[in-house]
């Protein structure tokens, strides 16, 4: 494994570098998020939310679409998991809470670059026009996790159905958790397409438009640290989308989504990013702060937690370039990056979540009963990413999906 990103990666990141020192003000999207969720927010209300300035000149400068396929006008990293990974922590580090802005439509558009190519010539030439485009994915409902790989295969598992009529599909349901929901113009669809069968058989993946009649917002989770773009559920009620909007097999969107969990890890890159970021500031906190007539970093048992955090900061970071690096090594005949399994996101999301734990430990250690005090970036890097780690189920529940495959 080569640890020297290539000159063409160096450029992408200073270019990430330079856009969010020029275009990001942590203090502004950090405002954005803590923005209330008024009871019954509309479309409006979560929109107020997002700063489209930024979204719309990422997407003048070529930063939005570098997972889409170069035939339409993109940048072809899709399979370039170490890149995208590179670029994704520049974004945390440089940009904070403006990293996900970058890495949903990259985890998205990555997911669509293997789609039918009618489902890619319909989203593909509108996303690359319209500087505004925003899309989630969705997956979890309000009686099960977003994660089909459990320790048992439940034909009792996803109550949201979608039934075939003519060249349509029917969906009637709920979906829950979905990140961006509320904002977005496109959704990528998990849903049961056979009633009886366990849940690995039955689940089939569709593009559907958010304008779509019978598709609304049912609610948005207003969480301890909101993130700007907002957390939602939808409501499907006759929803009806085209046959040809479908992106895998009817009943067969398991080996699809698990193909697909190979792109999640940017989504973590850019926490670890902003993790890094956080501990530099306790780093220089220690360095300020005079206690006995010396700089705290020089107690021994203070020194040794800001060299634990470095430690910790190091191995995920270590771990997240190897799972990129094997990922992009072993894509199928048709370029596919995830041929490799999910084992290595796995590992990641539940170290990522242990080194996160660990640094807010630490945090609280070094600043003491300055250690919930808005004035301090502390304070909202740990709600923030209490209310993210949701993502890709808990830590344990990774290592008992990993478990099954050692």
């Amino acid at each position: 494994m080569d640890f020297e990103l290539n000159e063409e990666q160096k450029s992408l990141v200073a270019l990430m570098k330079d856009f969010c020192q020029k275009e990001v003000d942590r203090k502004r999207m950090n405002e954005l998020g803590d923005k209330p969720i008024p009871p019954n927010a509309t479309r409006k209300d979560l929109d107020d939310r997002i700063p489209w300035d930024i979204i719309s000149k990422a997407h003048d400068v070529g930063l939005r679409q570098l997972t889409v396929p170069k035939e339409y006008g993109g940048g072809g990293y899709a399979p370039k998991l170490v890149t995208l990974h590179a670029l994704a922590e520049a974004a945390g580090y440089w940009g904070g809470q403006a990293g996900r802005l970058f890495t949903i439509p990259w985890k998205h558009c990555a997911t669509l670059a293997y789609a039918p190519k009618p489902v890619q010539d319909e989203f593909f030439p509108a996303f690359m026009k319209n500087r505004k485009t925003m899309f989630c994915a969705s997956i979890t409902e309000p009686d099960h996790g977003s994660d089909y790989l459990m320790p048992y295969d439940d034909p009792k598992v996803g109550k949201t159905i979608a039934t075939k009529d003519k060249d349509e599909w029917v969906v009637n349901g709920e979906k829950m958790f979905c990140t961006a929901g509320g904002h977005s113009d496109y959704l990528i669809l998990n849903v049961r397409t056979d009633k009886d069968a366990v849940i690995s058989k039955a689940v089939t993946t569709f593009l559907c438009p958010t304008n779509t009649l019978g598709f609304s917002i049912r609610r948005v989770n207003d969480m301890m640290g909101n993130e700007v773009p907002a957390n939602t559920q939808f409501l499907f009620q006759n929803c009806k989308i085209p046959d040809r909007l479908r992106m895998s097999p009817v009943n067969g969107a398991f080996a699809f989504m698990r193909s697909r969990t190979a792109q999640k890890t940017v989504h973590y890159m850019t926490l670890l990013g902003e993790s890094q970021w956080e501990w530099e500031q306790m780093r220089d906190f220690t360095k300020r702060r005079i206690q006995g007539g010396k700089p705290i970093i020089q107690h021994a048992n203070v020194g040794m937690l800001i060299a634990e955090g470095d430690c910790l900061l190091r191995t995920a970071r270590l771990l997240a370039y190897q799972v990129a690096w094997e990922q992009e090594k072993t894509q199928d005949n048709k370029g596919i990056v995830g041929s490799q399994g999910d084992l290595g996101w796995w590992y990641f999301n539940f170290y990522y979540k242990k080194v996160f734990y660990r640094l807010v430990e630490i945090g609280f250690d070094i600043y003491g009963g300055m250690a919930p005090q808005k004035e301090l970036s502390f304070e909202h890097w740990v709600r923030v990413n209490m209310s993210l780690l949701h993502g890709g189920s808990t830590g344990s529940f990774n290592l008992i999906k990993a478990s099954k495959v050692l």
